[in-house]
């Protein structure tokens, strides 16, 4: 009788065990939950150069952006969210100016940033090389995908699908205004691509324990006959489009 409360016990103990190491939360490390680090009075400053181009004539500006962890709230699904307030200034020497505000939400699974009502899909988890999501998946967006015909200079297959998005360069140093971080993942928005319709090129990059050093936004529509009725001006004249660069330069905690 002994010996079969013995055997129960040992056996109700493995089961116990086995249930534990079955749900036990995951490792942080692992699922690279610091490449989005989220802690109220966080915050990061970047050095910002936007370009917007219209009739092959770039018209740049430079100025600072602040991205700050202002406070948290519980939706009605109970989700934590972060309320981020992004600030801008001309250069260090002014006062900021409250821009816009953004709310994240951060699970196991996913981070999840809304900006001007619209969702994004910022990162999935685990965080591994080659992972691929929908960044779109929970907004009306669509890109634009086509096949250029070389025959002719118009676009070809032309339909609009989703975006992928792609981790690259997982766990490798990036180096950004002299400052290189050791451990980083790059999030690859879209295809990249350039052809003589126009150009797509579109990434971030996060470095672990920091959050987003750096931001590459570049949409242009090159001269082509379904943009221009007359297109004279050559392969690569830019018809209109965007160019963005956005590079860390000091981050913290206040």
């Amino acid at each position: 009788m002994r010996r079969a409360l013995l055997l129960l016990v040992v056996a109700l103990a493995g089961l116990v065990a086995a249930c534990e190491d079955k749900y036990k939360d995951p490792d942080p490390k692992i699922m690279g939950y610091d490449y989005f680090p989220l802690e109220v009075g966080q915050y990061r400053v970047y050095d910002v150069m936007d370009i917007r181009f219209m009739s092959d004539v770039g018209d740049t500006s430079r100025f600072q952006l602040r991205e700050r962890v202002d406070t948290t709230f519980v939706d009605q699904t109970g989700k934590l969210n972060y309320k981020i307030i992004r600030s801008v200034r001309a250069n260090e020497n002014m006062n900021w100016i409250d821009d816009s505000v953004m709310v994240v939400t951060k699970s196991d699974a996913m981070v999840m940033l809304t900006k001007n009502n619209t969702k994004y899909v910022k990162m999935v988890f685990p965080v591994k090389e080659g992972q691929t999501w929908l960044g779109d998946a929970y907004n009306n967006n669509t890109g634009e995908d086509y096949k250029p015909d070389p025959n002719t200079n118009k676009r070809a297959e032309y339909y609009l699908t989703k975006e992928d998005y792609t981790f690259e360069n997982v766990g490798k140093p990036y180096t950004v205004n002299g400052n290189t971080f050791s451990n980083t993942a790059t999030v690859i928005q879209g295809t990249p691509i350039e052809t003589w319709i126009g150009l797509n090129d579109r990434k971030e990059v996060y470095a672990e324990g920091v959050g987003m050093v750096y931001r590459l936004f570049t949409r242009i529509v090159y001269c082509n006959a379904s943009e221009s009725k007359d297109c004279t001006y050559g392969i690569g004249y830019r018809l209109h489009g965007h160019e963005r660069h956005e590079k860390l330069i000091d981050h913290g905690k206040e």
